[in-house]
């Protein structure tokens, strides 16, 4: 099968899952909103502090086969949108944002859909590439970190921070490899990149996030790569835990005390290495 029949089939899938949407009535759908307010009382530092979540999560049949499709569509313009797929790679979605993800990945391929903005921080398996699908675009990865824009209007353009990327037009198949430090933009319908030095826009995804029913141990990880100084470790006794909550331009202190206010955990200091423990 050539590129131009693998794209035409990718279009149809695409299509396919907007009509589906459209006709169950779930783009429209406004999202829901969980609220967590500590009490002063009990937590000085965050007095009238609410913890919001404003992404949904919507369930469809898959695109012709057995498995199911999970939605996650970010409406909030102003913050970004964190969850940890099966594989244990974790995606960011910019504001006004939707991915579609299957709720097991294949053996061979782990491909989900992108309409919107977002950064990836993809689990590396050789095995089992990482495909992301745009309306204008497709971005192939084994292992890395990057930010897509991807959306309908504007053309598609990459950034990867680690590792490197295959990004290719879907109009005129041209494909070019993409590596760490480097941009990939298009122009008068061709595909160029750049060397960049300012990957600052990356923190932005991180200066106030959102995350809903998130494990201890995956938030520990996304907390260690993105938060500076702050080196965090979690009891095994407790790393299934989950949490719902928003991190909004905290410290590396106050990140700890919201994740044990709101669990009722506690935590010691010890050489550097924080540790969240019951």
């Amino acid at each position: 099968m050539n590129s131009k029949e693998i794209n035409n089939r990718t279009d149809k899938a695409w299509d396919k899952l907007h009509a589906r949407l459209e006709s169950d009535g779930l783009i429209e759908e406004s999202p829901k909103e969980v609220r967590f307010t500590f009490r002063p009382a009990l937590v000085a530092w965050a007095a009238g502090f609410a913890l919001i979540i404003t992404a949904s999560l919507f369930l469809i049949r898959g695109m012709g086969n057995d498995s199911q499709m999970l939605i996650l569509a970010n409406s909030e313009s102003s913050s970004s949108f964190m969850a940890t797929l099966e594989d244990g790679s974790i995606v960011y979605l910019a504001g006004n944002t939707k991915l579609s993800h299957p709720e097991h990945f294949r053996k061979n391929k782990r491909e989900v859909y992108l309409e919107g903005d977002a950064f990836f921080e993809v689990a590396k398996n050789i095995e089992r590439p990482f495909v992301i699908e745009t309306q204008k675009a497709v971005y192939e990865v084994l292992g890395t970190s990057f930010d897509i824009k991807g959306g309908k209007v504007n053309q598609p353009s990459l950034t990867v921070r680690t590792g490197s990327v295959k990004m290719t037009l879907r109009e005129s198949g041209e494909s070019l490899i993409i590596k760490a430090g480097e941009s990939a933009f298009v122009s008068e319908g061709k595909l160029g990149k750049v060397h960049t030095s300012d990957l600052d826009h990356f923190q932005s995804y991180m200066n106030r996030i959102h995350f809903k029913d998130e494990k201890l141990y995956d938030l520990a990880g996304v907390i260690n790569r993105n938060f500076g100084s702050l080196k965090l470790e979690i009891d095994p006794a407790i790393s299934e835990r989950r949490l719902t909550a928003t991190f909004a331009k905290e410290t590396p202190d106050s990140l700890v005390e919201l994740i044990c206010s709101a669990l009722g955990l506690k935590y010691s200091t010890t050489g550097g290495v924080v540790k969240i423990h019951e």
